[in-house]
């Protein structure tokens, strides 16, 4: 096996990636003459470490991309913990239960690199491990890892793993010790200073167990130099958004299954997917994307107003602003570098293909804000998707007329110090497929509007509290806010209107 290893690592390069053999049992991938991480495929034991906790198959150390190293092995507190790693403290086989975390019974090994190579956008590393009781192979596992270049002081590594039984009955499980359920695809951190978690649900979050979300992340200070490591879980991973294992003294742990046994097929082989995002601690630009694409109907004339507005918004309030209304746009790559998104005025379809609504949706379901600004309930109205996420479809409006706009929640960013109630003119959305879990921010008395159609609104039993704006936030997705004010273009120059709109972007954002 070592043989057929070294013959396979001879010095790989091209552009800024390179991979090299370090000796015969690691990898080293470089960018541009910088280490990003190694690979250990060969047995790997401490000086001074327990002789049973020897393990392969995992990365450390790996670098932020300030030289920063940001994974701990053979840490004395935890002598089974391992860089980057992917184990589980329950596994059973035939009956009889084995323990991969601590490596008790059970052990993974190397077995082929598939595949190795580099460009100057990616380098990809393709592995083929086992799981082995004795000689014997119950469990494959393949893993493919894909190192994108480093951009404004951040890099992403992408993890594609699957897991599949080999003529056994194999169950996995999470640690049942007080119900902590920890298992699964982890980083361990060496020692540091000023640690804070964060997660899409919380910043600086206390140490827990089984809490679901998209993403965690952790950022410290080691020696003098802060950097700060994310794990994202993808929407389409098994167990989205997972419960974690969450320690300040450096540990980041996307479970999956939790407690409960999940049995590995071999016709439908466990497929879990995470991005590891390694920054050099300095805070992410806030960047806001503004779309604008109407499919075939209706063109509002106030989209350049919007656009025109949002973009002097950002400039006084400390954030960038992209507007397009290409759906191009929408590829996870792309979307990466935005903290929200706004649909401002979109109508009808807003997108071309179905591979840009499911970056839309990862981007959303892994803890992207997004803003939609009146007519932005009347896009994708075949998507039932898109509906729940912005709180409701268009259905209909009465003429423009004056209405009464009541404040429901005066605390929220886009409310506060706005008066309880005020006057405003507009077409007043009414709404279909409402998603049950809007939190109001405005509302109006529906029976007051002159409105003959009203008999036609199935919404009608909202009566004297028909919300024109609300906020969503589920759990491990982001943030969204809508306002269905804003049909006359002149009202992008009106405080009012210019307070909701900040107000939610910057909320959308995490501020």
């Amino acid at each position: 096996m070592k043989t057929l290893l070294l013959a396979a690592l001879a010095v790989t390069a091209s552009g800024q990636f390179a991979f090299r053999a370090v000796d015969a049992k690691s990898l080293e991938l470089t960018e541009n003459g910088a280490p990003v991480f190694v690979y250990n495929h060969g047995t790997m034991l401490a000086p001074g470490a327990p002789a049973d906790r020897a393990r392969c198959c995992y990365l450390h150390p790996v670098y932020a991309p300030n030289g920063v190293v940001i994974t701990d092995d053979f840490p004395k507190d935890h002598f089974h913990h391992r860089g980057i790693s992917w184990m589980w403290p329950v596994v059973i086989v035939d009956g009889q239960k084995y323990d991969l975390w601590t490596i008790k019974g059970i052990l993974a090994r190397s077995e082929k690199m598939e595949n190795r190579a580099v460009g100057r956008d990616h380098a990809e590393l393709s592995l083929r491990n086992g799981w082995y009781i004795g000689e014997r192979k119950v469990v494959e596992e393949n893993v493919q890892i894909i190192v994108h270049p480093t951009v404004d002081g951040r890099r992403d590594i992408d993890f594609s793993m699957t897991f599949k039984p080999v003529g056994a009955d194999v169950q996995i499980a999470g640690s049942p010790d007080e119900n902590k359920g920890y298992g699964g695809f982890n980083i361990r951190f060496p020692p540091r200073e000023g640690t804070r978690i964060d997660t899409a649900s919380g910043r600086d979050v206390k140490d827990s167990d089984l809490v679901p979300n998209a993403w965690a992340e952790l950022t410290a200070t080691y020696g003098g130099k802060p950097a700060s490591a994310r794990i994202t879980v993808d929407p389409k991973s098994a167990g989205f958004p997972n419960g974690w294992c969450l320690r300040h003294y450096g540990f980041l742990g996307a479970n999956f299954p939790g407690l409960k046994p999940y049995k590995l097929e071999a016709a439908a082989p466990l497929a879990m997917k995470f991005t590891v995002t390694l920054g050099d601690g300095s805070p992410q630009k806030k960047v806001a994307l503004v779309y604008t694409k109407n499919g075939k109907g209706y063109v509002h004339d106030n989209i350049a107003d919007s656009v025109a507005a949002i973009r002097k918004l950002g400039a006084e309030n400390g954030f960038s602003v992209d507007a397009t209304d290409d759906p191009g746009a929408f590829t996870t790559a792309n979307l990466k570098k935005y903290k929200a998104i706004v649909f401002s005025n979109t109508n009808n379809e807003a997108f071309d293909t179905e591979a840009q609504r499911d970056a839309f949706q990862r981007y959303i379901q892994t803890g992207g804000g997004f803003v939609g600004i009146h007519s932005a309930t009347g896009s994708e109205r075949a998507w039932p998707w898109y509906w729940q996420m912005i709180g409701g479809s268009f259905l209909r409006h009465p003429k423009l007329q004056k209405i009464a706009v009541s404040v429901v929640d005066p605390n929220h960013p886009a409310t506060r110090g706005l008066p309880a109630s005020f006057d405003w003119e507009d077409e007043c959305y009414m709404h279909q497929y409402m998603n049950p879990d809007i939190h109001a921010l405005l509302e109006t008395d529906e029976t007051k509007l002159d409105d003959p159609g009203r008999k036609q609104h199935p919404a009608e039993l909202m009566a004297k509290h028909l919300p024109l704006a609300w906020t969503l936030q589920d759990e491990g997705s982001g943030r969204r806010f809508y306002v269905a004010l804003g049909h006359k273009k002149e009202y992008y120059s009106n405080p009012t209107m210019l307070k909701l709109i900040l107000g939610g972007i910057q909320w959308a954002m995490g501020d």
